[in-house]
This record gives structure tokens, sequence and C-alpha cells, in this order.
């Protein structure tokens, strides 16, 4: 769980955007590809969300969604309204509400996005989907329907600072949406899957509190209770990668939510996620970023 616990806080949240839409029908509303994450809730009535031109799919009062950076989103009342663009909506709107659409049947939205560490949030984006539906379901994710609902007082009624609420609730958001997702659907492959092998999941947890230590294929096999090709078989079945690939991965991970610090010197950093030299980190990091780590800390401060 200490994994999860670093994996979340890398993430990094910077900043938590939002806003309610108030349509009547017929109406529709697209979104363009963004880098945030982006998520919406139907507070009241009822909308169809279609994802990347699939299939729409129907929300209910009480359901929502998240969506990962790049995807392509839009609302509507009916799969077949006509939609208008985002932009277009809230540029006939003052403020963060927008009332648009027909005569018809009303429903109201919170929409957010969220803006954050790429880098840091790579673990958590690899375990989504395009977009995650959230079921109405209190008896299944009674915390998520709980910060939803304060979410949902913050944005209808704004106090003294109701920004950085609504911004400390979304990250919450998100990271509720995620164990709900996982809750409902088991992981069959990757880190997430490897936590829940009974096999795997000591072993998993000694690598990530001992990125420093000079792991070796035969002393994990031993930390799993396995022969070497039993093991590295077990280990790919269930991550995907082999177990140097999977070490290496998370190696770099680290060393990119360490490199945000700029006190710490590169030979510190490349101690504590495993390599005996900036040289050799270096050389690692370049090949698995295609960039070097001064390069990458460089990017971070523009």
């Amino acid at each position: 769980m200490a994994l999860l616990d670093d994996v979340f806080a890398a993430m990094h949240v910077n900043s938590a955007l939002h806003s309610r839409l108030r349509p009547r029908a017929p109406w529709g509303v697209s979104f363009i590809k963004s880098t945030s994450i982006r998520f919406g809730f139907m507070l009241e009535g009822q909308g169809w969300l279609t994802v990347n031109g699939q299939p729409p799919h129907r929300l209910r009062s009480g359901e929502g969604f998240i969506a990962r950076p790049g995807v392509l989103l839009s609302l509507s009342d009916e799969p077949q309204t006509p939609t208008r663009p985002c932009e277009e909506v809230f540029a006939d709107c003052a403020g963060k509400s927008a009332v648009f659409g027909g005569e018809g049947e009303k429903a109201e939205l919170l929409c957010g996005w969220l803006t954050f560490d790429a880098g840091g949030a790579q673990p958590l984006l690899s375990l989504l989907p395009d977009c995650v539906v959230i079921p109405a379901d209190a008896e299944r994710s009674p915390l998520l329907a709980a910060t939803l609902q304060l979410l949902a007082l913050e944005t209808d009624a704004p106090h003294l600072g109701s920004q950085i609420v609504v911004s400390r609730l979304a990250d919450v958001l998100f990271v509720q949406a995620i164990r709900t997702h996982y809750q409902q659907m088991q992981p069959q492959q990757g880190w997430m899957a490897a936590l829940a092998d009974g096999r795997l999941r000591p072993l998993i947890g000694q690598i990530h509190q001992q990125l420093d230590f000079p792991w070796r294929l035969s002393e994990m096999a031993k930390q799993a209770g396995m022969s070497r090709s039993a093991f590295t078989v077990h280990f790919k079945q269930v991550t995907g990668e082999t177990p140097g690939e999977y070490l290496t991965r998370w190696r770099i991970w680290r060393a990119r939510c360490l490199l945000r610090h700029p006190e710490l010197a590169l030979e510190a950093i490349a101690r504590q996620v495993g390599y005996d030299s900036a040289i050799t980190f270096g050389r690692a990091f370049r090949r698995h970023e295609g960039q070097t780590p001064g390069e990458y800390r460089r990017a971070l401060a523009t």
C-alpha cells in the first residue's frame, strides 16, 4: 500500500478547474483534446457521453466519468443531438455556469479539469482506459458519493477558500475514481496485478522500498520463492515486462519525481534509484527518456 500512496502523491495535482452546465433539451456540447484529466458528473437529469466517436454511454443522475488526457468527449441529451464546442458555449455565458440549449427537459452537470505532473502521474494513467464511467452506487463507493456531494456544494455556492477546497476535492475524487474502477475491474496485467499476486506481492513491496538495492534476478526469484526460470515466466505473465524492465522503469519513474527538486544533486538521485554514479544513471535515463536528467530538469523549470 505504500507504493500506492507514493504513486498517488507523485501525481502532484497543480490545479483544478470546474464549471457548471445547466442545459435544457435539446442540447449538446463537445470538448477538444486536452492535456488535462477531465471529469464530469450528472447532478440532475440525464444525458449521453460519447468518447472518441465510440457508441455513446447513457449517464443518469449521480453518475459520472473520468477521462484520460487526449480524449475527445461530447455530452448531449440524446445521441443524435448536434453539439456545440465547449468554448463557444462558455463564450455566451458569464462566469463558470453555462445555461444553453432549448426549452425542454432540464439537466445539470458538474465538469472539471485537473492539471498535473505528467511524469509523476504516468503509473496511474497507465491503469486507466480512455474513459472510466463511475456508477451511482453508494454501497460500492460511499466516499466517492460523499466527495461528489461536497464538490457540488462548493461549486454551487462558493465561499472563502472555495477554490482551494475544490482543488483538493478534485484530487481526492480522482484517487477515489481509480479505486472504485479497480474494485470493479480487477487488473489482469501490470503493476497493480503484481500487487494482487500472492507470489509477487512481497517482492514488489521490497523492490519499491529498496530501489537502491543492487537487485539481481536470482535474488528476486528467491524472494518470490521460485526458480529463476519459473519466476521470469510468471513475472512477465503478470506484469507484461521482464523483471529487469520493470525495475528500470520504476527507477526512472522515481528519478523523474526526484528531479523536481532542484536542490538534489544528480549524484544523490543516482544513488537513491540504484545507480552507482551520475554517469551510469544519466546513460540509463537517456536510453529510457530520450534526454539527459539535466535536460529533463530544465524542461520542468520552463
